[in-house]
């Protein structure tokens, strides 16, 4: 197998473990409280995993190796890696604010 292929395959991994994070960490934890339940309790860090995820799964799905996040002696982020990080940034923080409006808006403090 090529490294191009491995990397595209670890991409749908990383989307799958995404979306599993995003659907028993936070959806379900949000089911809960749209049903009353008296405590809820989720994970913070999955705020960071799931856009992680997400968004370099998505990338190297597309991408492959031709996706240069890092210098080639792989110590620093390229300009394509620290824009994906920043939307990895912005997506946690929309999601962490979003969830907490949900919370905020059930009556969870």
């Amino acid at each position: 197998m090529g490294r191009g292929l491995l990397l595209r395959l670890g991409g749908l991994l990383a989307i799958a473990v995404g979306l599993g994070a995003l659907y028993f960490f936070l959806w379900l934890p949000l089911q809960e409280a749209q049903a009353g339940a008296a405590q809820v309790s989720y994970q913070l860090r999955v705020f960071a995993l799931v856009p992680l995820c997400l968004v370099f799964g998505l990338i190297f799905l597309l991408f492959g190796e031709r996706f240069e996040y890092r210098t080639p002696d792989h110590k620093n982020l390229t300009a394509a890696g620290w824009i994906a990080l920043a939307i990895v940034a912005a997506l946690t923080a929309m999601g962490w604010w979003w969830f907490d409006q949900q919370f905020a808006a059930l009556g969870y403090v």
